[in-house]
């Protein structure tokens, strides 16, 4: 039988992966919902503008959210949590 820590550990591990790959998900399906909104629009219109604008964004967004579950698993693997419980 694994110690509880160890348990606790690929909990959080697995919550924080899940974590990251639903936020890319949905902003991939939003990101794919304005393209489709702005495929009937005219270039030269504010909303088609905006919403160039906020694809980038979301884009953009990305390997930002993969930068912290990296982050996050460090935190993990450290026993931060663990050795924070503790007091």
């Amino acid at each position: 039988m694994k110690p509880k820590s160890t348990d606790s550990q690929a909990a959080r591990r697995k919550n924080a992966i899940l974590g990251a790959v639903s936020s890319t998900l949905l902003r991939l399906v939003v990101v794919i919902a304005l393209l489709w909104l702005r495929a009937d629009m005219d270039p030269a219109r504010l909303a088609a503008k905006v919403f160039l604008i906020i694809i980038v964004l979301d884009l953009g967004s990305i390997p930002l959210i993969w930068v912290s579950l990296k982050t996050r698993l460090k935190e993990i693997q450290g026993g931060e949590e663990d050795a924070a419980a503790q007091y």
